[in-house]
């Protein structure tokens, strides 16, 4: 059992006191009423014993009277990937919302310190002009992970590592993060439960049950199951749905696919046959990984069925179609015509399932994680957007053993908070039409993996486009592992030098 399995069991005990109290759907607790000739039980005085995880911290009894503890972050409303897990001013009835709120009241309670949020769409240019007037005013802030490069190279960033008090092997954290984008014993940022972003930006494959079972297909629950979920199953069931549904003899926006795609997929899918995009040589320097043989396989797989213009239909496809100018977004119409019950196999971060409900979907959905490249290959894995935002430290912090304490007590809570609320309330009881969907998303949750140029601006995703579009992928790896290769050094070098 993963760690963070073990978190999340142990956070689910915590909630279920709650879950016995379910409202119903007028919002008033549901009542319960003995059968005539019963007589009830009188109340056990003897509350039982509350346990704490054993992971719980062990942290120094202080107080920090009349601190803040300030956050750089983005707003609730931005399009991509928000900031929604900070900020919290009074209870509102929303869930989330009051999860959040509950956290801070605890760690400002504990510590005697104010939490307070500044709202910036560029926490990355804040940070840097707060740096560059040796300013103090941050203690923590939020960018987007892609957008945190010169602020490392800079030296504008806190190494965590030289953090005291913070423990990465503890589930709050992501200690794959850690595993993978420490270089040379630094690392400039992280990321833990006190923002669920990566979580959500990772991708697993959405797709249309009751389609699967009106094809006469495998159920990929079982697939997954009987470790038979591979890349090739995935593309040999998309094969056999295509539907010509308004009978025009042309295939669009008003028929029916086994793929709903688009350009990312094609990097998220090479990750998840587990390929690394960037290896370390015998003395921990970074090296191109991905550009073999199998990668080529994998792109030459996909384009296949990409190609397939009956088959599979890009989001770009819809754009200028009526559809997507009815909402405003070819993105959104994508999703919808899937919840119209049109696509099979969509590949999605696990929001995307509240969109489904909006959209008014009936058929039986689910989730699952990205397909194995075989049956030989022993663990899923999945890369988040580059659009998720991580938490890094600023240089011009001043107080650092008082940080480490805060942000220690302060994952581990949210972990303790936040994450039942969402993970389970939120996704898999809200917005979850089965139970497998749980497990499925237990096994994305516990499978993401990150590389260097996620944070490094060392952009993968540019060179597998262009060679999935032209299909000249020999001729593009070839030259983009030079480039990528100088790119990486010159970071690399950069980071070495720094505190």
């Amino acid at each position: 059992m993963t760690k963070r399995i073990f978190a999340l069991l142990l956070a689910l005990l915590m909630v279920i006191p709650i879950v016995a109290c379910a409202a119903d759907d007028t919002g008033k607790p549901a009542e319960t009423t003995p059968n005539a000739g019963e007589t009830t039980a009188a109340p056990v005085s003897t509350a039982p014993a509350v346990t704490e995880p054993e992971y719980k911290p062990s942290l120094p009894d202080v107080k920090y009277e009349g601190t803040e503890l300030v956050i750089v972050h983005r707003a609730v409303d931005e399009q991509y990937y928000p900031e929604i897990y900070i900020q919290a001013d009074e209870i509102n009835g929303d869930l989330l919302n009051d999860s959040v709120y509950k956290r801070n009241t605890i760690i400002e309670e504990r510590y005697g310190i104010d939490i307070v949020s500044v709202i910036n769409s560029s926490p990355e240019s804040a940070v840097s002009v707060s740096a560059q007037a040796q300013s103090d005013e941050y203690d923590i802030a939020l960018p987007k992970m892609k957008n945190i490069s010169s602020l490392i190279t800079s030296g504008h960033l806190y190494n965590f590592h030289d953090l005291d008090y913070v423990d990465f092997s503890k589930p709050y954290w992501d200690s794959n993060f850690d595993k993978d984008i420490t270089l040379y014993g630094k690392l400039y940022a992280q990321v833990s439960d006190i923002s669920l972003m990566t979580m959500i930006g990772a991708r697993g494959i959405i797709f249309n049950r009751d389609l699967a079972k009106e094809n006469g297909l495998e159920d990929p629950y079982d697939l997954v199951h009987n470790n038979q979920w591979t890349l090739d199953k995935m593309i040999e069931m998309s094969l056999k749905v295509s539907a010509d549904l308004d009978g025009d003899q042309a295939f669009t926006d008003l028929d029916q696919y086994g793929m709903l795609t688009e350009g990312s997929n094609f990097r998220m899918l090479v990750v998840a046959c587990g390929i690394d995009i960037f290896t370390r040589d015998a003395d921990g320097n970074p090296v191109v990984g991905f550009m073999n043989e199998k990668t080529i396989s994998v792109i030459e797989k996909l384009r296949a069925i990409y190609k397939d213009e009956t088959h599979a239909i890009d989001y770009t496809d819809l754009n200028g179609t009526a559809g997507a100018a009815a909402i405003n977004s070819y993105w959104n119409y994508g999703r919808q015509i899937f919840a119209n019950g049109q696509i099979l196999f969509v590949q999605n971060g696990p929001s995307t399932l509240n969109q489904l409900v909006e959209f008014g979907m009936e058929e039986e959905y689910g989730m699952v994680p990205n397909p194995k490249y075989d049956t030989a290959q022993e663990s899923y894995y999945h890369m988040p957007d580059y659009d998720t935002t991580v938490m890094v430290i600023p240089a011009t912090n001043d107080d650092y053993d008082r940080l480490g304490v805060l942000l220690e007590d302060m994952a581990y809570t949210s972990n303790q908070t936040i994450l039942p609320t969402y993970y389970e309330t939120v996704i898999k009881v809200r917005r979850a039409p089965g139970p497998e969907i749980a497990e499925m998303i237990d096994i994305i949750k516990n499978s993401i993996s990150y590389h260097l140029g996620l944070v490094y601006a060392v952009d993968a995703t540019s060179i597998i486009n262009q060679a999935s579009t032209s299909g000249n992928i020999s001729s593009v790896f070839k030259v983009g592992e030079k480039r990528m290769n100088a790119l990486i050094k010159k970071v690399s070098d950069a980071v070495k030098e720094l505190p």
